[in-house]
């Protein structure tokens, strides 16, 4: 791990997962199309760029040394099957994001998401992983201060409350989190929000 991580130009796994992976999202996010509402066409955009155009992955994943999955399936703690929603992983630094769309502070991005990191369904050998909020509707700003509140309720690890104002690569529309996981141990999570405007506003 600290041979690739060197390699690469990393000092830590903490390093890697920011300026590589989120940023590397945040890049995508600039050229994808921004019409649909769907979930998985979102998801898959994301995916043609970081594969095909985004300037820090696509050589690395031409070159397999990046491996980047969609629909990832893991085995969560109780022998199940889950899917992810993309997985970056580097000679065993992997790096797990469940994407969520939202049109307002949505219980099910804790619920359906936060949760599943919580429960050790998502990244049970992993101390970080990350969200993204696909906003459809309503204002991606208020979304995401309405969620930090509940996010700061949601499994929190004690000390941790001054993650909820540290940006992710000085995104603004981002935060991050820290959670107590059913076996004991701490998930660290990214939180990204994008905002997609619906086509039928588009076109007024």
């Amino acid at each position: 791990m600290n041979f690739a991580l060197d390699k690469l130009g990393y000092k830590s796994k903490q390093d890697l997962f920011k300026n590589l992976y989120l940023k590397a999202l945040i890049d995508s996010y600039r050229r994808i199309g921004r019409t649909s509402t769907l979930e998985n066409p979102i998801r898959d955009q994301f995916v043609d760029d970081l594969e095909q155009i985004n300037p820090l992955t696509k050589n690395l994943i031409r070159e397999q040394i990046l491996i980047l999955n969609w629909e990832r399936w893991l085995m969560d703690s109780e022998g199940k099957k889950s899917r992810a929603d993309i997985s970056f992983s580097i000679s065993g630094l992997e790096f797990i994001i469940e994407c969520k769309r939202l049109e307002y502070a949505d219980s099910k991005y804790l619920d359906d998401g936060v949760k599943r990191f919580v429960a050790l369904k998502y990244a049970k050998n992993n101390t970080h992983a990350g969200m993204i909020g696909f906003v459809i509707s309503g204002d991606v700003d208020k979304i995401t201060n309405n969620l930090k509140p509940k996010i700061g309720h949601f499994y929190f690890s004690s000390g941790s409350e001054k993650l909820l104002d540290k940006k992710c690569c000085a995104w603004k529309h981002s935060f991050q989190s820290r959670h107590n996981r059913t076996d004991g141990t701490a998930i660290h999570l990214y939180h990204l929000f994008f905002d997609f405007l619906p086509e039928k506003q588009l076109q007024k």
